[in-house]
């Protein structure tokens, strides 16, 4: 742009009467360059190449059920994200393959375009949003307060967190408070009884679905676990509910590669659509429990 300037400089009359559109021009091509190298005008090519072959290339680790694992008769995957993968891929007219990586490698694996997308029980992390993307959640995997199914609309709560969930549940909760020892459960309810003044009393297993049964058999009023392991309690006995806020949000969601813009709006679109059409309940229904949230 400086050569430019001095060349304009340096012209006869007839030319510089030309500068102002010789350097809006300079300008526009510095600013196309620019958006080039930034990739502002880059095709999102993880969804060009999936409309392209009509196959959904999705990451998974088929280790962790109900939401995956391999079917020991056929070989394979099968579950919530197998089922949720495949609604996804319908509403798109295409097919998945899934494609079986360790979960340690799974972001990597999209970053790299080894596959088009990850969907593998997979929570946010802000920390990786430079290489990747989330989708919006389809599930809440966070700690939960869990009572009696019959006392829970009686549950003397407010509806809405305080900042600090330690200190809400100092103000709200009293009683017997079962938590699987040495949990993040285990943690908070700890913070909270320091702060209950003696109104919070710790009832400690060695396991969530353990702290659950103690409040079944009585042994405890109430009980901090994760949504998932109240959801997989009440498959076999819906006795439990939740009442409260979430304690700690957890959700699990979609992985598509940083630069597949349309990708991600994609399944976002397609998320909502399962959820307005009530798919999405079906699969919670069928693999874990209809009121998981």
């Amino acid at each position: 742009m400086s050569r430019l300037i001095g060349f304009l400089r340096a012209a006869p009359p007839a030319t510089r009467r030309l500068a102002p559109l010789l350097l809006l021009g300079a300008v526009i091509v510095a600013a196309l360059g620019l958006a080039a190298r930034t990739g502002l005008f880059a095709r999102d090519r993880a969804w060009a190449h999936i409309q392209e072959t009509g196959v959904w290339r999705v990451g998974m680790d088929p280790s962790f059920p109900p939401f995956e694992n391999l079917d020991v008769t056929t070989g394979q995957p099968v579950g919530f994200d197998v089922d949720l993968a495949q609604a996804i891929a319908a509403r798109w007219g295409v097919r998945v393959e899934f494609v079986g990586i360790g979960f340690d490698q799974l972001l990597d694996a999209v970053a790299a375009h080894r596959v088009h997308s990850a969907l593998s029980a997979l929570p946010i992390m802000p920390h990786r949003t430079r290489e990747v993307r989330f989708s919006e959640p389809y599930i809440e995997a966070g700690l939960v307060l869990v009572a009696p199914r019959e006392k829970a609309a009686a549950f003397p709560v407010a509806s809405s967190q305080r900042a600090e969930p330690a200190l809400w549940l100092a103000e709200n909760v009293a009683g017997r408070l079962a938590v699987e020892w040495g949990s993040e459960g285990d943690a908070l309810a700890r913070a909270a009884q320091a702060q209950a003044a003696g109104r919070l009393q710790l009832v400690l297993r060695e396991s969530g679905e353990a702290a659950l049964a103690a409040v079944v058999a009585g042994e405890a009023d109430l009980a901090i676990v994760d949504a998932i392991t109240l959801a997989l309690f009440n498959r076999e006995r819906p006795a439990l509910a939740i009442v409260g806020p979430i304690l700690r949000s957890d959700p699990y969601a979609i992985i598509v590669p940083a630069d597949a813009g349309e990708l991600l709006s994609q399944v976002n679109a397609a998320l909502a659509a399962l959820r307005s059409d009530g798919i999405l309940d079906e699969l919670k229904a069928r693999w874990l429990a209809p009121d998981a949230p």
